[in-house]
């Protein structure tokens, strides 16, 4: 949908007028159309969601270490409980070539050459409330040579509930919108607000990068920016911490950079039909710093 779709469907649905409201605050977004494919027939290095990895030979398939309890049988009568570090392979969700999706980059926020690698913990288990997930999830930024990749075959010890299914990417420029907890919804009545969101705003299945995020229970700025500076928001503490009223002005730094839903398509699924958010904020994104994302699990 273009900013003329937009105009025409809220006066088809009689609330025209919203739309010099919401103009102001509309983000330009990326469209990811997934489609299965033959992953042997798929170039290395085009964009893809699922299947193997095109990484640079010099590069090792992210882990994530946790500290786990586990039981030491010192004798046959006694058990002891002892720490260890247990390492897992992440999943690999996707690679987005940037000389792919440049042309519909309409505000140029994102690099014209070099492939973003995204991959997140096999168990599902981070919910990015805590900063402890930190090591559960990775975006990888390579600007090298396309002829410096190869397709990585999976570690043995990756479960196959975290390999998902290869899917080809066909991209599309659109307009995004607000989420429904933005105020600028304050402006429509009930009905109009039913109008909308039965409308335009109830998609099953987005995959995008760039945009307003489209959220499933709340929006996540703040969180982000609360979380990265140490604050837990898995309950109302972070948000009642003396140091969040302080923290709350730079949540406006931060980005989407990239959506990624339950899909049949790569048979993925994130808790309870929920998606999967990659966050930056503006200006590591201005400067390719990747490697500061944060991640989102968001579920019904």
């Amino acid at each position: 949908m273009n900013e003329s779709d937009l105009k025409t469907k809220l006066e088809e649905l009689n609330i025209g007028r919203f739309f010099n409201d919401v103009k102001p605050i509309l983000k330009n977004a990326i469209r990811l159309q997934l489609s299965p494919f033959e992953e042997n027939l798929l170039p290395i290095g085009k964009s893809k969601v699922g299947g193997k990895p095109d990484l640079p030979f010099n590069q090792k398939w992210p882990t994530e270490s946790n500290i786990e309890i586990v039981q030491e049988k010192k004798f046959f009568f006694l058990n002891k409980n002892s720490k260890k570090e247990i390492t897992r392979p992440l999943s690999f969700l996707a690679q987005i070539n940037l000389s792919e999706v440049k042309n519909y980059d309409l505000e140029n926020l994102l690099p014209k050459n070099g492939i973003l690698y995204f991959f997140y913990t096999s168990e599902q288990n981070a919910w990015g409330f805590d900063y402890s997930d930190k090591n559960k999830f990775q975006v990888i930024y390579y600007d090298g040579d396309a002829n410096n990749l190869n397709r990585t075959d999976y570690p043995e010890n990756l479960e196959e509930h975290g390999k998902f299914e290869n899917c080809q990417l066909k991209f599309e420029s659109e307009i995004s919108l607000p989420s429904c907890d933005n105020e600028i919804y304050e402006k429509l009545n009930e009905k109009e607000m039913d109008l909308v969101f039965e409308e335009i705003l109830n998609e099953n299945s987005i995959n995008k990068l760039l945009g307003h995020a489209d959220i499933i229970q709340h929006e996540m700025e703040l969180e982000c920016e609360l979380v990265t500076n140490g604050l837990y928001c898995g309950d109302a503490s972070g948000y009642n911490d003396p140091r969040a009223k302080e923290l709350e002005k730079n949540s406006t730094d931060w980005q989407l950079l990239f959506q990624i839903d339950s899909n049949d398509e790569a048979e993925m699924m994130w808790g309870d039909c929920g998606r999967v958010y990659f966050w930056i904020k503006k200006e590591d994104l201005k400067y390719n710093r990747f490697e500061k994302c944060w991640l989102i699990l968001q579920c019904s």
